[in-house]
């Protein structure tokens, strides 16, 4: 049974990178293409307006993905209780989709660039809408993830194709988010497809008082998540006030371009490991994952910074190379960025801990923008030192779930195998 569930794990881990790999090859196509078609000045629409909705699609989500995964993973064997949490979320989703929308419309119109293209907006937020209402947390709770990487590529496939075909100049710029919009719609009917006439997983009325108990176990998980986007955005805010020279901004913005890509090689690790988790509190095979994947995390992130200036110069070419000790500076970050993430929702959350996630997150967040105040104010802002505390806010939050999960051991039995 161990072997069956570990096999699964792998292949979802396989999908999931499958999935990172396409999530950054489909990009990189159609991005060169759009910004010479368009050109600066219309492409800056696109830019800013899909920024807006990444905010949107954060408040859509709402921290529903990771409540359903772990409450449809809790009661995989039982179909009418998968049909409840389903509901549940699709309902609370549905309610955050006409609040997004009077929220858009009150800001629109002070915005200048989002005024004065309302129809971009409209159909921009009309794609948002499709990818935030995935059932991607029943794929993930029955640990069936093969689904979302397969309609990503095919929805992908056939956006990507119709882009080159149809936007061949700036007057095309609607289509660009109808297109985007296309993918997110082939998206949504494939999956609540597979949700509905192939699981036969059925929709079902959900009371007030259920709804608000989902709700308020949801902004938990959402406190948690939105944290760190906060600090990320407040950190690039300030930096872009503070900082006077440009070549240091933009030195600053390819290392962390470098960081992140690297840390979305654990994503797929996490992503699977959580409900794989939640289900058998499998502890010896996180203490594996462990031990090999520090090893291999310590080797690449000291690789990393000796080959800063070879990163630097794939990334942003010769004029980049100069700003290699920025790399080197936070390569620390990819170090303590691993057991931290192992440790986070495939652990804390798995085993009910979701406060004391959220806390972890909350608190590091916290240090980290008191950090930025203490450079700012004391007229220390550069970035070596911005480096420098990112490397410690990552080093608090590995801290603080290090101390959750010890004292969780400590006391329940579950937790044995992994401490042996």
């Amino acid at each position: 049974m161990v072997t069956n569930s570990r096999k699964a794990l792998g292949h979802n881990v396989l999908f999931q990178y499958g999935l990172q790999i396409a999530k950054y090859l489909f990009p990189f196509i159609t991005l060169p293409y759009l910004t010479r078609v368009l050109g600066p000045e219309v492409y800056a629409v696109r830019a800013y307006i899909l920024a807006a909705m990444t905010f949107m699609q954060v408040l859509l989500d709402y921290g529903f993905n990771s409540f359903g995964t772990k409450a449809i993973a809790e009661c995989s064997s039982d179909r009418a209780r998968i049909g409840f949490e389903t509901s549940r979320i699709v309902l609370l989703r549905g309610a955050l989709v006409v609040v997004g929308a009077v929220l858009l419309a009150a800001v629109t119109p002070f915005v200048t660039i989002m005024a004065e293209n309302p129809a971009y907006v409209a159909i921009a937020y009309a794609g948002i809408c499709f990818k935030a209402t995935l059932p991607d947390f029943v794929f993930q709770g029955l640990e069936d993830m093969g689904i979302i990487t397969k309609r990503f590529v095919v929805s992908q496939t056939v956006a990507t194709v119709l882009t080159f075909v149809l936007v061949r100049n700036p007057q095309d710029l609607l289509w660009v988010p109808a297109l985007e919009g296309l993918a997110s719609f082939i998206a949504f009917a494939w999956s609540w497809d597979n949700v509905l006439r192939v699981r036969k997983i059925a929709i079902v009325r959900v009371g007030a008082g259920d709804l608000l108990f989902g709700f308020r176990q949801s902004t938990v998980f959402f406190l948690s998540n939105a944290a760190t986007t906060v600090f990320t955005a407040l950190t690039t805010l300030m930096i872009g006030i503070f900082i006077s020279d440009p070549a240091e901004v933009s030195y600053w913005s390819v290392a962390m371009t470098a960081i992140t890509a690297i840390q979305s090689l654990y994503t797929p690790i996490t992503n699977s490991l959580y409900p794989h988790m939640v289900k058998r509190r499998d502890f010896a095979l996180l203490k594996r994952l462990l031990i090999v994947g520090m090893a291999a995390v310590s080797v690449g992130s000291i690789a990393f910074a000796c080959l800063s200036d070879v990163v630097m110069w794939i990334l942003g070419g010769e004029q980049f190379v100069g700003g290699s000790y920025v790399v080197a500076m936070v390569s620390p970050v990819l170090w303590f960025s691993y057991p931290a993430m192992l440790l986070g929702f495939p652990v804390l959350a798995a085993v009910g801990q979701v406060r004391q996630l959220t806390v972890s997150s909350t608190v590091s967040a916290l240090f980290h923008i008191l950090g930025l105040a203490f450079l700012a104010f004391g007229g220390w802002f550069t970035i070596a030192n911005v480096a420098v505390l990112r490397c410690l806010t990552e080093a608090v939050m590995l801290g603080l779930r290090v101390f959750y999960v010890a004292r969780y051991f400590g006391e329940h039995d579950d937790g044995k195998a992994f401490q042996q």
